[in-house]
């Protein structure tokens, strides 16, 4: 889930429009606690989608693990953003560079190989590099996860997002197959009543409704740059009643925009139909005020410990 640079800086010029606490009226949210989530674990902490990204976001008490999942070439399911091998946050074992190839075109094993802790992504300035951290396998995570709320006697949340290739229309029959593979994984670790599945491509949502009803469905959308220009200075309502429109028509469990979309009307439709906000990816203390004062459910931020600064008592 990323954006460019210049919708960042839009939104604060006009940020002034945004002030929902404002209205004379709260919102108020479904969930009786705000769900805290750490994004790709703790993208702004330590190398994104790693069990040090997580660790990270346990350590910040999280309530929430977000991540991202590609199917390989050996039908795994690895936790990866990218539907490419990414050279920005990955090095060959012997620290050259890497170059970009079709997770399609890889197996675990392949992937494995690969030092996807040594770099620091250059736009986090506060990531820690952990050298020699290795991707992992959604069973492998959930073993980890399985270890770590033994000790801790305590359980998380887990979203779980289904990656696609950004430049083309993937086959109905991929989605389905990665779907159903990461529902029975689920399954397996006998979380499903704690797991959410979410996708820009939302396909995936019915895979999941159909295979598993515990499991809980998100929605994810994303403005284009002038969507979104329009939006920060006051305008794009259309915008936010086309994808409220899809989140019901595809009866998703919840609806989690770039957060820009959010106002407290925004966040009232959806609510009026029992679908949960919950927005990304926010990484100010001033905007996770300003969309806890519309209502949302829960927050995605790189940052979590800026999400416990905030929100969770000493």
């Amino acid at each position: 889930m990323n954006l460019p640079l210049q919708l960042i800086i839009a939104l604060t010029i006009s940020i002034s429009f945004w002030n929902c606490g404002s209205v004379p009226t709260k919102v108020k949210p479904i969930r009786e606690s705000l769900d805290l989530q750490g994004h790709r674990g703790a993208r702004g902490l330590k190398p994104e989608n790693t069990w040090p990204a997580f660790e990270e976001a346990i350590s910040q008490n999280m309530v929430t693990l977000e991540l991202d999942t590609v199917l390989t070439k050996d039908k795994r399911i690895v936790i990866h953003h990218d539907s490419e091998t990414n050279p920005v946050i990955c090095v060959n074992p012997d620290g050259s560079e890497i170059q970009r190839i079709s997770l399609y075109e890889l197996t675990l094993s392949d992937l494995q190989k690969l030092d996807c802790g040594s770099k620091k992504n250059p736009a986090f300035p506060k990531q820690t590099p952990v050298p020699g951290t290795k991707l992992l396998s959604i069973e492998e995570f959930f073993q980890k996860m399985a270890e770590i709320e033994k000790k801790k006697k305590q359980k998380y949340l887990f979203n779980i997002e289904t990656k696609f290739p950004d430049k083309e229309m993937v086959e109905d029959s991929i989605v389905e197959e990665h779907t159903l593979l990461l529902v029975s994984a689920i399954e397996k670790a006998k979380v499903a009543d704690r797991s959410t599945i979410q996708s820009f491509d939302l396909r995936t949502l019915p895979y999941v409704q159909k295979k598993n009803s515990k499991i809980r469905t998100s929605a994810l959308f994303a403005p284009t740059y002038f969507q979104g220009f329009l939006m920060t200075i006051g305008f794009g309502n259309g915008y936010r009643d086309t994808i409220l429109d899809k989140a019901k028509g595809i009866k998703a469990n919840i609806i989690s925009p770039y957060f820009l979309y959010v106002t407290p009307s925004f966040v009232e439709t959806a609510h009026a139909s029992q679908i949960e906000v919950i927005p990304w990816t926010v990484n100010s203390i001033k905007e996770m005020k300003r969309l806890e004062s519309c209502g949302v459910d829960g927050i995605i931020s790189d940052y979590p410990d800026m999400l416990r600064e905030t929100f969770l008592k000493p």
